[in-house]
């Protein structure tokens, strides 16, 4: 049996508490993560998935060095960070134009990811 930590203050106890499982959960939260390079065509799509999700997701606008086929230690830190199970990552390259990659987690490491060509 794994051990629960214990909180040593309020604010840590009121956090604990939100992380505890409940009978009715909380719903699937979605990231949508720019790359490094992206094309307008990849941010006006993130912009409308992120339209579709708009009550449980998370935009982040700035650029991110996210590669997540190479190293998944940063969307797996995002979604621990951020209490996230699903995440959108889109980047731009001459080699792969307009990419757009899907993935979950399970218990914050990837489960699976998904990488999909937009075209306009």
């Amino acid at each position: 049996m794994l051990l629960k930590p214990k909180a040593k203050n309020a604010r840590a106890k009121r956090f604990l508490v939100n992380r505890d499982p409940k009978i009715v959960e909380n719903g699937k939260t979605a990231l949508f993560v720019r790359g490094s390079t992206t094309s307008q065509v990849i941010l006006d799509t993130l912009k409308d998935l992120y339209s579709l999700r708009k009550p449980d997701a998370i935009n982040f606008t700035k650029k991110n060095e996210i590669h997540p086929f190479d190293s998944e230690t940063s969307i797996e830190f995002f979604a621990r960070k951020n209490d996230s199970s699903l995440f959108a990552v889109g980047m731009h390259s001459k080699k792969r134009p307009h990419n757009l990659i899907l993935g979950r987690t399970f218990n914050y490491s990837i489960l699976d990811m998904i990488e999909l060509g937009v075209e306009r």
